[in-house]
């Protein structure tokens, strides 16, 4: 792609900045610059999938084939680009993109076509749930050491899209690293409720226990055992930090999470060894516990 200055822009250095990250059939590029204009040749040959996320910035004109269109910020397309294209980006743009070898897919060149005359795709409920959250997690600490399992979520997530924009089946082996990337997400924002087990993730997702288990049963951490590592991790946070900020191992616990202190010194035990009133006098092995905890969570 050629990227060069907007003829708009102000008379200040010019800063595109493009980065990308790629793993087995597929690659993500996200790129944010001062205003700047791009433009990229006919491929006949390419034979990924590409769906863009223009994130930021006042409407973009976008044009596909010589045909120009406004595209406005929170917009989601996909893009051919087998055909030529353009775009005149004005200040504070901002996208992502994931192209996604298609035969990994199979999507035929006729539903490529399909896929290419749908509009605005932003409002759809699997690219609020699933696209955009997994665009946006791609830097998150340690990725480049799991470029494999990152192309096994997006390689599920764009399956899961496009099986549901075509209308067609998707099998539950490709469903499975979209599912954990949701439950994994639905875990994070609610490890806290006193009331969250198994039961209620099921229901949640409207799965049966055992396809939820199946979901996880090649993970380090089976699902009960995230959410307790969840907690836990939570509390070792603050318990490190308990007389520094005058709280209680009970204010502790109900902020984590857990049911009553025991509960939380039997996590605290599993996870590290030691018990609760140890930690302050063995801070060093704690937070090395601790990191290996927020690794596992990660993986």
């Amino acid at each position: 792609m050629r990227l060069e200055k907007s003829k708009d822009a102000a008379p200040r250095p010019f800063t595109p900045s493009a980065i990308s990250f790629s793993g087995p059939g597929f690659s993500l590029i996200e790129m944010h610059n001062a205003p700047a204009v791009g433009s990229w040749a006919p491929n006949p040959d390419a034979r990924d999938l590409r769906l863009a996320y223009f994130r930021k910035g006042p409407a973009l004109t976008l044009a596909l084939n010589g045909v120009p269109e406004p595209v406005p910020p929170g917009s989601v397309r996909f893009i051919d680009t087998s055909l030529s294209g353009s775009f005149d980006a004005p200040e504070g743009f901002h996208a992502l993109q994931i192209n996604i070898d298609r035969s990994s897919l199979e999507v035929s060149d006729a539903a490529l076509r399909s896929l290419l005359r749908l509009p605005d795709l932003a409002k759809h409920p699997i690219v609020g749930t699933f696209v955009i959250p997994a665009l946006l997690s791609w830097k998150r600490p340690g990725i480049e050491r799991q470029a494999s399992g990152t192309a096994d979520i997006f390689r599920s997530v764009m399956a899961t899209l496009v099986g549901s924009l075509l209308e067609t089946p998707v099998d539950d082996e490709a469903q499975k690293p979209t599912l954990r990337l949701a439950v994994n997400r639905y875990l994070d924002s609610n490890y806290d409720n006193p009331d969250l087990d198994v039961a209620m993730v099921a229901e949640r997702f409207n799965l049966s226990r055992r396809s939820l288990f199946y979901v996880f049963e090649n993970e380090e951490l089976h699902l009960g055992e995230r959410i307790r590592a969840l907690k836990t991790r939570k509390a070792l946070e603050l318990l490190l930090n308990a007389d520094a900020r005058k709280i209680t191992y009970s204010e502790i616990a109900t902020s984590c999470g857990f049911t009553n202190v025991q509960n939380m010194r039997r996590a605290v035990k599993e996870f590290t060894g030691m018990n609760v009133r140890e930690i302050h006098r063995s801070e060093t092995v704690i937070r090395v516990a601790l990191q290996q905890l927020r690794e596992s969570l990660i993986r």
